[in-house]
């Protein structure tokens, strides 16, 4: 049952050739090819790497790419994994897939506890399935899905950001959890066949261990669940926002001035809307469930502050879906879910659960306070994806939210720049759902004109 593992499936051909390239071309006469020619002859590339990446210039890693296969991993493990931002991860959707057959994860602890552990999660397991079979979403039956709960993804990443992950796991934040330290052992053996020292010879720098996120010597009392609702507060959005606009586009149009967009509209519809990333946006989401926070990170090109998994598990605040709500016996079977297991985490660490086990406890539905920042470009990417209405519901509401808000404080002027920013639809005129679209592209359209959505 806790067969886990991370496997290199795949990575860049002539990797470490062209790493070795990429190393010479700034000090070394001769083209590009030829520069490549030259190293494929090399018997030195290895050392030659290790010393330009020992002097700082790890950026010639980026060259190498890796595709990793994380297989049964904790839903944990993959959580911390998608934290880093320079990778591509394809997941399998807890909003179309049945998991009642997943399985779970069982970190190390007393034996005496692994009993009531393993009899806890198939619990709720068996009352997902419950739901499910009720008629409830699969997307709303997943908030009862514990976080040890197995999941299968693939990640891709270039050598330099794959070697600080693994790092990260092995001395940093992940170093907490063993589920991670493994995983990060497995990991440096297999990227080491690559690169043979490299690991090696920052494994000999100090390394803090990620101090900040360590974990309490002793867990606080587990309060008993409570169900609230997601708020979304803008904090501050660049103020002049429509003015800056368009003093930049004039200034990036002087060799043609005539070609300058005239309106933020031409600015939007453009090609490459560079002009959007001198805007800022700082907002929190309040109460986000795990499930949904999901959603959130994957947006890239953004800054943003995740608390760790263990913490949702200690506040016990949970998401509410109306589907639940409305469905007497469901609310039922969701309700006790949360409460049964609450109080199993709090007995349990009274009976001397490691630390490192509480996170497994986490839910999918239970929340965590989320505070990001994005530059215009992407925060209209992210209302493009996230007000539609195939958004997963509790970002749509938020991100709907933020953007009513977003067009109160700048005064929703008209042609002001959030007027134009809402789903897709809205935006560009045509919906990109193809036969998933949900068919109200007029209804959308009319409901995002104007300042009161």
């Amino acid at each position: 049952m806790n067969h886990a593992s991370a496997k290199i499936i795949a990575s860049s051909t002539a990797g470490d050739t062209v790493v070795a390239s990429a190393a010479r071309i700034s000090t070394t006469q001769g083209t590009a090819l030829e520069v490549y020619a030259r190293s494929c002859e090399k018997e030195n590339n290895a050392s030659l790497i290790e010393k330009v990446v020992a002097s700082g210039h790890t950026s010639t890693l980026e060259h190498q790419i890796f595709t990793v296969a994380f297989d049964n991993v904790s839903v944990c493990t993959e959580e911390f994994v998608i934290e880093f931002r320079l990778g591509s991860y394809t997941v399998k959707s807890r909003r179309y897939v049945d998991f009642t057959n997943a399985g779970f994860y069982i970190p190390p602890m007393p034996d005496e506890l692994l009993p009531e552990y393993q009899a806890n999660m198939q619990s709720l397991f068996d009352a997902y399935a419950a739901l499910l079979e009720r008629g409830i979403p699969k997307e709303d039956a997943r908030y009862l899905l514990p976080y040890c709960f197995r999941s299968n993804f693939y990640c891709t990443m270039n050598a330099r950001e794959l070697m600080h992950m693994i790092e990260t796991m092995l001395w940093g934040r992940g170093s907490y959890f063993p589920e991670l330290k493994k995983l990060g052992e497995s990991l440096r053996t297999q990227f080491e066949q690559y690169f043979p020292h490299l690991i090696e010879a920052d494994e000999k720098k100090p390394h803090d261990a990620g101090r900040r996120y360590a974990l309490p010597q002793q867990m606080p009392e587990i309060p008993e669940p409570r169900a609230r609702h997601a708020e979304a507060y803008c904090s501050f959005t660049t103020p002049c926002s429509d003015v800056l606009m368009m003093d930049a586009a004039a200034a990036n149009g002087m060799i043609l001035p005539d070609s300058a967009p005239d309106t933020i509209r031409e600015i939007i519809d453009g090609e490459r809307p560079r002009e959007l990333e001198l805007l800022h946006t700082n907002f929190e989401i309040l109460h986000l469930s795990l499930a949904a926070i999901t959603h959130l990170v994957r947006h890239r090109m953004q800054t943003v502050l995740v608390p760790q998994v263990t913490q949702a598990a200690l506040l016990q605040t949970y998401v509410l879906p109306e589907t639940i709500r409305n469905d007497e016996t469901a609310f039922k079977i969701y309700t006790d879910a949360f409460t049964a297991n609450a109080a199993v985490l709090r007995r349990m660490c009274a009976a001397g659960l490691p630390a490192e086990a509480v996170q497994y406890f986490a839910l999918a539905g239970n929340q965590l306070n989320v505070t990001c920042g994005m530059n215009g470009r992407e925060l209209l990417h992210f209302m493009k994806l996230r007000t539609c209405n195939r958004a997963q519901w509790e970002i749509r509401e938020a991100a709907t939210d933020l953007l009513r808000q977003l067009r109160y404080m700048t005064g929703s002027s008209s042609g002001s720049i959030y007027d134009f920013f809402g789903p897709s639809c809205y935006v560009t005129g045509v919906c990109p759902e193809g036969r998933l679209s949900c068919g109200k592209l007029r209804e959308m359209q009319a409901r995002f004109v104007g300042s009161i959505l």
